[in-house]
């Protein structure tokens, strides 16, 4: 019997029951998600959930700051649950002898505000008014500039943006209509600032880290 006496010693006293009948809660309270609700309307997330990594891909005008020089931009987003990950922009400007014939801008995005505002229930719509408030988004990275007659990426700096978005369909995934205005430090040569348009598509998709919990999940919330 020592054994036994022995392994009940290290293992300690029984866990003392919990008032929550499904164990000890580790998470904040959510009040703002129904969910039996549909996932796309009226429960504050509008398809933010339908994936843990969200995919934005779009292409648009861009206007220089101090010349007025107009480029074409391509950007790439992959952020986690809309709240924060990486980019990359490029850019080939369209006049004939331009200061800066063309950019590569990458780094870390940050957009805090959805978490922040659908754990205190804060998400109540209209759609559009919900999911454009949650996109204001910070950008900080890198900047590889290219100035007229020289090798790519001659000029490296410091990158910040500021931007948000429009959804055109009122759901995260789907069309959106994308403002973004970004700087370089040191100070921006001509044609180096800008600001742009896009007109993007963002994807939910999940990844095989959450979806190998999905059957889990699942099979906890037939058990309840």
């Amino acid at each position: 019997m020592t054994p036994w006496f022995l392994l009940a010693a290290l293992a300690g006293e029984p866990a003392r029951a919990e008032p929550d009948a499904f164990g000890r809660r580790t998470t904040a309270q959510v009040h703002s998600v129904d969910p039996d609700a549909d996932h796309h309307h009226g429960d504050g997330a509008y398809g933010r959930f339908d994936g843990d990594l969200d995919l934005g891909l779009g292409a648009g005008p861009a206007l220089a700051f101090s010349n007025g020089q107009m480029s074409v931009e391509v950007r790439g987003v992959a952020r986690w649950y809309y709240s924060a990950g990486l980019y990359v922009a490029y850019g080939e400007t369209l006049a004939p002898h331009p200061d800066i014939e063309r950019r590569l801008g990458f780094g870390l995005e940050l957009t805090p505000l959805f978490l922040l505002r659908w754990r205190k229930a804060q998400e109540r719509g209209p759609a559009v008014f919900d999911l454009a408030l949650d996109s204001l988004a910070l950008g900080l990275g890198a900047s590889l500039a290219t100035e007229h007659g020289h090798d790519f990426g001659n000029r490296h700096a410091f990158e910040g943006s500021l931007g948000f978005g429009m959804p055109l369909a009122g759901t995260a995934p789907g069309p959106w209509l994308e403002f973004r205005a970004t700087t370089t430090l040191p100070k921006p040569v001509a044609g180096e600032a800008q600001v742009f348009l896009l007109l993007s598509w963002h994807f939910a998709v999940v990844t095989p880290i959450v979806a190998a919990h999905e059957p889990r999940v699942q099979e906890n919330a037939a058990a309840r």
